[in-house]
């Protein structure tokens, strides 16, 4: 007897409950989340507190590379620079990923350490940023990092938008730390004008017809990348992580969001923070990690696990994402 869609859904449901952390693990987890020497001495080499600088060499976009993307953005609503971050930074961080993740943690929490606050402010970064989102942009709470495993039919997150109504005011980014290719998983997308039509029919379950389908096939783009290039898209893309095509390579990579300063944004994406003031805060970061680990359940099942744990650590943070002021306005 073969069991309904409804049967296996329970069954899949049951099995992630009895796979949570227990009481005495969430406990210690709880603990050592908020032990900034734990941290530090998890991943010696990264830094908690810091600038986030190094030698590493600075980020770096070609006139010519940045022309040409911000070209494709006005007309197609996404972008793709190649290399722009050094090797070095991208190597390191690519190590406190697979630290982090061999601590038993979702790799999230790499967003602990300065680099993946910093990563974005060189000032060619902010200089692309700044066109893309307006002066004075903001960067907002909303982060996450992605580890996709390197066995067949393993596959990113199903297709979605970030934020259907964040128009030219909202920009995601995204950064390979090891080459995001075909075979193993890179995200793909469909442009501007097509992705809309296609987020409203998933959203309301409204049948597409044949052409709608066909024509929408042949607009998809795929975006491999290597580690340490910078893609991203406006919030009303349509974009999704590929299936592993029997790569052994992982996927690994980091997500920000940025928008214009001045404009209302989304409770979720609140509090903002100003990428020209300090780094955020530890416990900031920790509110910011379990924030979205408590919304990104929908795309990574496995993280059921540990939502106990995520709802501990996010309201004992709570108080920083409070004290975090409001950015002054644009001079």
């Amino acid at each position: 007897m073969r069991a309904s869609p409804e049967q296996f859904a329970s069954a899949v449901e049951r099995l992630l409950k009895q796979s949570e952390l227990s009481p005495e693990d969430t406990e210690k987890r709880f603990k050592d989340a908020l032990d900034i020497d734990r941290w530090r001495g998890l991943v010696p080499f990264a830094s908690i507190g810091g600038d986030g600088g190094g030698d590493d060499g600075p980020a770096r976009i070609f006139d010519a590379d940045a022309a040409r993307e911000k070209r494709r953005l006005d007309s197609e609503g996404y972008f793709r620079l190649p290399q722009v971050f050094a090797p070095a930074l991208i190597a390191r961080m690519r190590r406190i990923v697979e630290a982090v993740r061999a601590d038993g943690w979702p790799v999230a929490f790499a967003f602990v350490f300065d680099e993946f606050w910093s990563i974005a402010r060189s000032p060619q970064v902010a200089s692309f940023l700044e066109w893309a989102v307006g002066e004075g942009y903001l960067q907002n709470t909303v982060v996450w990092a992605h580890w996709v495993a390197g066995e067949r039919r393993v596959a990113g997150w199903s297709p979605h938008d970030d934020y259907r109504e964040g128009g030219d005011a909202f920009l995601s980014a995204w950064i390979p730390l090891s080459d995001a290719t075909v075979e193993n998983g890179c995200m793909f997308l469909l442009p501007a004008g097509v992705s809309r039509e296609i987020s409203d029919a998933m959203d309301t379950d409204t049948p597409l017809s044949p052409r709608v389908v066909r024509a929408a096939l042949q607009d998809v783009i795929a975006l491999p990348a290597t580690a340490g290039a910078m893609i991203g898209w406006r919030g009303n893309i349509l974009h999704w992580g590929g299936a592993n095509a029997g790569s052994a390579e992982p996927r690994l990579s980091l997500a920000l969001e940025f928008r214009s300063r001045g404009v209302s944004p989304s409770k979720f994406e609140r509090p903002l923070i100003d990428p020209r003031a300090p780094l955020p805060s530890f416990r900031l970061r920790l509110f910011a990690i379990t924030k979205a680990l408590r919304e990104y359940t929908k795309f990574e099942p496995l993280l059921l696990r540990y939502l106990p744990l995520a709802e501990r650590i996010f309201a004992e943070t709570l108080d920083a994402s409070a004290a975090a002021s409001n950015p002054p306005p644009a001079s």
